[in-house]
């Protein structure tokens, strides 16, 4: 690599300035220490180093700077306030490309001022809303709604004349100048004062790029950043600022702490890392693969890293990281992850490396943190916003890579490659304050959580039923049979549809759920006039049918609590957990010690059709009964080390059912949801 050498044991960057650069650059060459004496870290960080001053060189190259604007600025960009794009252009002497570029990289926000065709709108919270498929290309995003689709906890707002922030300026900025755009449609913006929000005006305005605004104090502090690396015989002019000096910009008020340093608070802080993660077994370790940035790029200032920083980490370092590292030789293991990739290389090449996914995972870790120091204000900006979409993985190597995930799932017999909960995972869900007190008393401010939360995970657990068969439950599908207390699950219904014909079956009740509340909850609900065992679930016209809102829910408490969202970690885990305790339940438990029959109650209960070769006249007999044969072999069902459940509190399930019913839209404000979306179709 040209410019990158060793000065003693420490590795260095260098870049010659080309002469008809040097007056404008105000040097001949960069020179910057790696801070490393590690070759491959070394070269890394040198690369990106060298990215980043040629960058600067180009923008050089190009003259696009009017000096005698930029030193000058003006008193508009010291009054604060918002100005358009436009008007920066003309006060800074930049040009439009320039700005945007800016703002790509993550240097100023961009925002637009509602004009008045699209003043009507609602407030969503983001939580709340459909995540894209990460497939698509747009990991991170969400399903924008009409007006008609808006949550339920949605609420109606004016906007008019309001100033926005975009959401993900870097990557709007970007795709302007990829697709030479001159207007942007916004279909939503930043919600003002609710952190997590989003405005979803009815009508998405089209604004001219150049109608796009900035803060004033982001582009006093470009300018004064520009003006610092101009020669001073170029400096002609005086500049009209607020006091004499330029105040150069900090970066943030932790601009000059370590990244060690900020990661330390980030995990000590109630509202870092402890929000998402409850056990500090799991802190411990998401702190340790955090710390593996400065391992590698060195421990640097938080004023230090950038968006070529982090994907010199992406691309390079974590790339070389291995997998199942829990299960490394001991032999290989050192005192640095360093160190252990290069004996692991020697000693095992073969060793498989981290998965995709999980790369990708932990550089959402990073990203996670930074936009904390900003939220807090310990950064001026999130080094980590351009990086917002971007994989680091080629197309090719992306589809080669699942094709490799699914062979070696189908050799496992693992078809859908989602594995069970681990018995600590299982407790840090059924810990969670829902479940320890039987409501949501715990929820403070605009927090709510339905019934539903409640019993998806119990009925998946105890009962084995997938999200969407548990989600389309109604009261009329909780009944007895043969003395047994059973669920129904069919399609009888035009709003209710199952995975196939073997799915279709009943499953009996586990006397966890009975000792949960679920019949008396059941009973309540009837009282009430429901229909429905979750009548705060709403239908939609696609084949999720009542389990878009239940699955969404779902994946927000398992993120939460910190589990990887890389696919082996779902709703249909609970699902796994049952398959495998009713494999574990010995055929006595029956009255009989026939392992083929309790086979075959199993996949009964499960709703899993028997291999060919165990089809017999006897098998087929025994589906079509032994209801109670099958309640007993549900209720040895027991997972070790589970914490106990408290009883539902069928009261606060009402009323939470009340407010999820008041908050929807239109005519179906109040009601419960009996697939009449269905027919609209």
């Amino acid at each position: 690599m040209d410019g990158f050498y060793r000065r003693g044991d420490v590795w260095w960057a260098r870049l010659a300035v080309p002469a008809r650069l040097r007056q404008a650059a105000g040097r001949r060459e960069f020179v910057q220490s790696c801070r490393t004496t590690d070759k491959q870290a070394g070269r890394v960080v040198a690369a990106a180093l060298l990215a980043q001053w040629r960058r600067q060189l180009f923008e050089l190259e190009g003259g696009r700077v009017d000096i005698e604007k930029l030193v000058g600025g003006g008193p508009a960009l010291v009054a604060g306030g918002h100005l358009s794009l436009q008007r920066a252009v003309e006060l800074l002497g930049f040009n439009l490309g320039d700005l945007l570029r800016a703002a790509s990289a993550g240097r100023i926000g961009l925002h637009c001022r509602i004009p008045p065709g699209a003043a009507e709108g609602f407030l969503m919270p983001s939580q709340s809303l459909e995540s894209v498929d990460a497939e698509l290309g747009h990991a991170g995003g969400v399903v924008i709604p009409s007006p008609n689709g808006a949550p339920n906890d949605s609420i109606r707002a004016q906007m008019v004349g309001q100033v926005l922030p975009l959401v993900d300026s870097a990557i709007v900025a970007g795709q302007v100048l990829a697709g030479e755009l001159g207007a942007v449609e916004l279909v939503c913006m930043e919600a003002p004062g609710r952190p997590g929000w989003l405005y979803v005006p009815d009508v998405a305005p089209v604004v001219p790029v150049g109608s796009l605004e900035v803060l004033a104090v982001e582009l006093e502090a470009l300018r004064a950043a520009a003006v610092a690396v101009i020669p001073a015989e170029r400096l002609t002019v005086k500049a009209v600022t607020a006091s004499e000096s330029l105040t150069l910009p900090s970066g943030g008020k932790w601009a000059d702490k370590r990244f060690s340093e900020a990661l330390d608070a980030y995990c000590a802080s109630p509202d870092g890392l402890p929000k998402t993660l409850v056990s500090a077994t799991e802190q411990r370790q998401r702190k340790a693969g955090m710390m593996l940035f400065p391992e590698f790029m060195g421990d640097l200032h938080l004023g230090e890293i950038d968006g070529d920083m982090l994907r010199a980490y992406r691309d390079g370092p974590l790339k070389t990281l291995p997998g199942k590292a829990n299960h490394l030789p001991k032999a290989v293991k050192r005192a640095t992850m360093k160190a252990t990739v290069e004996a692991l290389r020697v000693a095992h090449p073969e060793w498989p490396l981290m998965s995709a996914d999980m790369q990708h995972e932990r550089m959402q870790w990073l990203r996670r943190f930074f936009a904390w120091l900003v939220a807090r204000g310990y950064m001026d900006a999130d080094p980590s916003a351009g990086l917002v979409g971007e994989t680091g993985v080629s197309k090719a190597d992306a589809k080669a890579a699942r094709r490799d995930a699914a062979a070696a799932r189908k050799e496992a017999g693992d078809e859908d490659g989602r594995g069970p909960f681990s018995g600590e995972e299982l407790r840090t869900i059924f810990s969670q304050p829902l479940f320890v007190t039987g409501n949501g008393a715990h929820l403070v401010g605009a927090e709510r959580c339905g019934p539903h939360e409640f019993w998806l995970p119990l009925l998946g657990l105890f009962g084995g039923l997938r999200l969407k068969e548990a989600s389309q439950l109604y009261l009329s599908d909780v009944r007895q049979v043969d003395g047994a207390w059973c669920l129904d699950v069919n399609e009888a219904t035009a709003d209710k549809s199952l995975k196939n014909e073997q799915s279709a079956r009943l499953v009996p009740l586990h006397p966890a759920l009975v000792a949960a509340g679920f019949l008396d909850y059941c009973d309540r609900l009837r009282r009430e006039g429901f229909r429905r065992v979750f009548p705060e679930l709403s239908c939609v016209a696609s084949d999720a049918r009542y389990s878009k809102d239940s699955g969404r829910r779902m994946s927000m408490m398992l993120e939460k609590l910190g589990m990887p969202r890389d696919g082996g970690r779902v709703f249909h885990s609970f699902r796994h957990n049952m398959n495998n305790a009713l494999a574990r339940v010995p055929a006595e438990v029956l009255g009989f010690a026939d392992a083929t029959l309790a086979r075959v109650a199993r996949y009964a209960i499960m709703g899993h059709d028997l291999p060919p070769g165990e089809r017999d006249v006897n098998t087929a007999s025994y589906l079509r009964g032994r209801t109670s044969e099958m309640a007993a072999l549900v209720a040895a069902v027991q997972y070790e080390g589970l914490p106990t459940v408290a009883r539902f509190d069928a009261g606060w399930g009402v009323e939470a059912i009340q407010d999820a019913l008041g908050r929807k839209h239109g005519d179906r404000k109040g009601k419960e949801d009996m697939g009449e979306v269905l027919h609209l179709r």
